[in-house]
Order: C-alpha cells, then structure tokens, then sequence
C-alpha cells in the first residue's frame, strides 16, 4: 500500500495517538485486520507524504533493506516550500 499522509496524523501508535493513525485509517478502510498494516519507512507526524505499508513482515523487511543499505535503491525526498 502506498498511502498520502496527511501532516497532522501519525503513521502508527504512539503516546497519545492510539485510533486516529494512518496504518489504523488504511486498515479500516481496506477491511484489513487490526495491526496487520506495517509501516516499511518512517515520516514524522508533522511531515505530509507518501507513506508505504505492506501486511507481509518478510516483504517490509526487504523496502527497509532497500531504503537504509549502502546503495539505498529506494530514496526519500524532502520538499519544503516556504512563503515568505
């Protein structure tokens, strides 16, 4: 799952967000079963993005190898724009 996350909802549980984060809204949406949505990448709760998730732990293991390893086959790009 590819997933465009808005900047004011956090991508998985933590502290205070327990129902209103991304992974809880897909599965949701999707009929998916609860906590069976994983986060392949992390992106700040305040950071609008594409997110991507996936339901089997063997292929998250392989976006994150790809994400973090040396030649980092699959890149992360910030863009900010600034008004004033």
């Amino acid at each position: 799952y590819v997933c465009d996350k808005p900047s004011t909802v956090p991508v998985h549980q933590a502290g205070p967000y327990l129902a209103n984060t991304l992974t809880h809204m897909v599965e949701g949406q999707e009929n998916l079963e609860p906590r069976s949505l994983i986060p392949c990448h992390r992106i700040d709760r305040v950071t609008s993005g594409l997110t991507i998730c996936c339901t089997n732990p063997a292929i998250s293991r392989l976006i994150q190898g790809r994400m973090v390893n040396e030649r980092k086959v699959v890149k992360k790009m910030y863009l900010a724009r600034v008004l004033g």
